[in-house]
């Protein structure tokens, strides 16, 4: 029989083959027995870069962990102190928390559903890596991973020490995109951005090759926080020219024409993304939007098929099959579907704030408020939420509410007008007429709407400036036609008769808005025709 150093031996080497394999299962039970085996004998040597008892250990959890038994890889870790041993141990404590957090919640927006489960493993984990922090001070992949860890935590705890942690990671370990994106999450305003950016521009880890991975990060934070920069431009440019097959970039450009409102590019880009990876399920939540809005039903009714038979049980899949149903007008069908993606995953951004949207075609507006709070929770930056908020105040009436919510919205999205529209609205149902002046104006920098034009001559008009209202009327003559009427009465009011009574004429010809409308407009042709020497 052969001795025991040499089945530890072989053992040891078929392990990794089994994992690549993906071979869980049996990779477990090797590990189980290499952890049988009796220590060597004493007299054998081996060529050992560790203790061999806890290279054993973490061999053995790594296949707890791959079967998803998290209890049992903390349990075999527990002896062991490394920084790899470290983090494994506590990663599965927090993720056996989180899985038991899930089970123990209700139904999606269930009464007993209050959003806030907590992981009862997250204090403990905090006190454990603040001690490892506090007695190791080394700097490894390992330990930028613990960091990692940290900040997640922290993050979830809403405590801000989880920037500095993360920080920390991508530095020591630039390579871990998870940390990066966590790092994003601590980051709701572009000066914040822009300070976390030029900290890792002064650090020399970021000099070389790992500086790619910054300006990655940079190009994410430039789309969430400020998509219309010429700068997002330029870096996508210059990244694409680099990596011009890497599916990230494609995604970010097809994001900014969706931001920009040019459906038609960001459909095309996500066409070519699906071209290149026909089972692609990521980032479809954005492409059915575009198909969405651009009432593309047969298109969008392809895309849920197709999903559904890459992966029904995806998050993605659910949101798409729920977009599908709310363009039919579906709405309770869609609701069933978005809450299906979130029993999925909470964390489903995309399903929280659709299904808001939903909620608002239904007139719920208390479940779609609890619903944009849950995508807030995701990600604060997400300005759909806040303008999905505010248009929920707004339904109840409760117009100071919905005008702080628009106004989140539109720090995230200064360039869309849809943003300044309904602040203006709002300022006006709460008589603040000055300010809606203002905002419409700033609506009217972004776009030169005609119904912009109207609604600043009539505002102007409420604060007793004719003059400027008038202005207003004849630029939006060609797009507004109640404006010819209201020139008509002006001009009949201020004596000049020939243009009132062109202008009536020709509403009155054009035979636009109702029938009472007309009549006046009949009405003040005859009395100006009258008055006409």
């Amino acid at each position: 029989m052969s001795s025991h150093s040499d089945l530890r031996r072989a053992l040891r080497q078929a392990l990794p083959l089994l994992s690549d394999a993906k071979l869980y299962q049996s990779a477990k039970w090797a590990a189980e027995l290499l952890n049988a085996v009796p220590d060597p004998e004493p007299f054998a040597t081996e060529p050992l870069s560790r203790l061999p008892p806890e290279d054993d250990c973490i061999i053995l959890a790594r296949t707890f962990f791959d079967c998803k038994e998290f209890d049992r890889c903390v349990h075999a870790l527990k002896p062991c102190l490394s920084a790899e041993a470290t983090f494994l141990r506590l990663y599965a404590m927090y993720l056996s928390g989180e899985a038991k957090k899930e089970r123990s919640s209700e139904t999606v927006l269930s009464a007993q559903d209050a959003g806030g489960t907590p992981n009862l493993q997250m204090s403990a984990i905090v006190r454990e890596l603040e001690a490892f922090h506090k007695t190791n001070k080394t700097e490894s992949a390992h330990t930028a991973l613990l960091h990692y860890l940290h900040g997640v935590v922290l993050l979830k705890q809403k405590n801000a020490g989880a920037q500095e942690h993360l920080e920390k990671s991508v530095c020591m370990f630039p390579y871990n995109w998870s940390a990066w994106q966590e790092l994003g999450a601590t980051l709701a305003t572009p000066d914040a951005a822009q300070a976390c950016v030029a900290r890792l521009q002064s650090r020399p880890e970021f000099a070389g090759v790992p500086g790619a991975m910054l300006q990655f990060f940079e190009v994410v934070l430039a789309q969430e926080l400020l998509p219309h920069s010429p700068h997002l431009q330029a870096q996508l440019d210059e990244l694409t020219a680099l990596y011009p097959s890497f599916a990230f970039l494609k995604v970010q450009r097809a994001l900014g024409s969706y931001h920009a409102l040019d459906y038609a590019a960001a459909e095309e880009l996500f066409d070519e993304i699906l071209a290149t990876d026909p089972l692609r399920l990521d980032d479809m939540d954005t492409y059915l939007n575009v198909l969405y809005v651009m009432e593309k039903r047969a298109k969008l009714s392809h895309l849920a098929r197709f999903a559904a038979s890459v992966d029904e049980f995806r998050p993605e899949t659910c949101c798409v099959v729920a977009n599908y149903h709310s363009l039919k007008g579906e709405h309770e069908k869609a609701i069933m579907y978005y809450r299906r993606a979130l029993a999925l995953n909470r964390r489903c951004l995309a399903a929280w704030t659709l299904m808001g949207h939903e909620f608002v075609e239904l007139k719920n507006s208390h479940a779609a408020i609890e619903a944009y709070r849950r995508a807030l929770d995701a990600n604060v930056k997400d300005f759909r939420a806040w303008y999905g908020l505010g248009q929920a105040y707004e339904v109840l009436d409760m117009h100071l509410y919905a005008l702080y919510y628009y106004q989140r919205a539109a720090s995230l999205r200064p360039r869309d007008r849809r943003m300044w529209q309904a602040i203006a609205h709002c300022y006006e149902k709460l008589h603040k007429y000055a300010e809606a002046i203002q905002t419409y104006e700033k609506a009217l920098g972004i776009d030169e709407d005609p119904l912009f034009q109207y609604k600043l001559a009539t505002l102007y008009e409420l604060v007793g400036d004719e003059e400027r209202a008038s202005e207003y009327m004849h630029m939006c003559l060609d797009g507004e036609a109640n404006a010819r009427l209201w020139l008509a009465r002006y001009e009949l009011k201020r004596g000049g008769y020939v243009a009132a009574y062109e202008y009536a004429n020709e509403f009155g010809i054009a035979n636009r808005g109702l029938a009472q409308d007309v009549e006046e407009a009949r009405g003040i042709a005859r009395e100006a025709k009258k008055r006409i020497v």
